[in-house]
């Protein structure tokens, strides 16, 4: 367990926040029951793993991996640093600067009006973009981050491309890097966040619930790889609607299809729909790496996973005319309507 001292979100006004979120609260309060037990689980050393991991894919778009060869120490480096980061004066944090698009963002998620309980740092996967100056607000070796930031994103992405190949096996497409490519390419569009979500304070009229920390949404990339600290709070929705919550696990990683790989498999494949909820006691810390395509790639169906006459549920577009769509709307919107056709038609 991870908690901080003074954080500097709960000087944010509580009314405001239950103004901006009541409707969400109350829609997790009746979901914040048991764990989900069924979280599939899949040792990527096994013999198996390439079925195990296409079956969870289609039946829940959710999975967490054993096995996955990312070194402790990155992982345990990288929480410390951004505990460490967390619980500076929020006067310091600022200095990492508003996320246009990277830098440290306190409550307010994304720029239409989405708020949660929540504090993040957004980082380009490209450290070498990131300036030394950005990167001394974590301390006085700037190099130090780096290194715990670069050892960590390499070993993730590392295992990320071996799940997409996996998964490529699984379907069996003969091109074993269909998907895994776009997430290696000098060019790829990824991304790492590190959320924050200090204990809540309850409002009286709300005892006994859970605030929302982060609203529900499909991640938009291809691939995303989460890591948190032993806490709970994470939900996915299932294919009835119903939330269940994800037990924590701070030795595995959860993997979530995104809605790029939905399309990419022409459906088969169900982008996760998920969620955070916060506690008044414990403090969690995600650190989670998004597996995105080139802005260039253009994004549609595999032919390979077309049977008989079976037809493209969607029209094709590049990585940037979705990110740019996605980036448009709302958390909980259905980002993926717009380019059905369906839709289109």
């Amino acid at each position: 367990m991870v908690v901080l001292s003074n954080p500097s979100i709960q000087q944010l006004s509580s009314n405001s926040f239950m103004r901006n979120s009541i409707s969400s609260m109350a829609a997790a309060a009746s979901s914040s029951a048991a764990f989900f037990t069924e979280v599939p689980l899949i040792d990527l050393s096994a013999p198996d793993a390439k079925q195990l991991i296409v079956k969870a894919c289609e039946e829940l778009g959710f999975f967490k991996v054993v096995n996955h060869g990312v070194p402790m120490e990155f992982i345990s480096t990288l929480e410390s640093e951004s505990t460490n980061f967390f619980s500076l004066p929020l006067s310091e944090k600022q200095k990492a600067a508003p996320p246009s698009p990277f830098g440290y963002g306190n409550k307010q998620i994304g720029r239409n009006g989405d708020v949660g309980w929540v504090e993040y740092l957004l980082l380009n996967t490209h450290l070498e973009s990131n300036s030394d100056g950005f990167l001394s607000i974590f301390g006085q070796d700037p190099q130090k981050l780096r290194s715990a930031v670069n050892n960590y994103i390499s070993a993730v992405r590392n295992m990320a491309c071996e799940i997409l190949e996996l998964m490529a096996e699984g379907l069996k497409i003969q091109q074993r890097n269909v998907f895994s490519k776009l997430v290696m390419d000098e060019e790829s569009d990824s991304v790492f966040r590190v959320n924050h979500y200090p204990p809540c304070p309850e409002p009286q009229a709300l005892k006994g619930r859970n605030m929302i920390g982060f609203g529900e949404h499909t991640d938009p990339q291809i691939i995303s790889v989460l890591r948190s600290n032993n806490t709970s709070g994470l939900q996915i929705s299932l294919a009835d609607g119903n939330w269940i919550s994800v037990p924590p696990d701070q030795n595995s990683f959860f993997i979530n299809v995104g809605d790029s790989l939905q399309v990419m498999t022409n459906g088969r494949f169900k982008s996760v729909k998920h969620r955070v909820l916060t506690n008044s006691l414990k403090s969690r810390i995600s650190m989670i790496y998004f597996g995105g395509p080139p802005l260039s790639e253009k994004i549609a169906p595999l032919p390979s996973l077309m049977k008989g006459e079976e037809r493209s549920l969607y029209k094709e577009f590049t990585w940037f005319e979705y990110k740019r769509s996605a980036y448009n709307s709302r958390l909980a919107d259905n980002r993926l309507v717009h380019f059905e056709r369906i839709a289109a038609s």
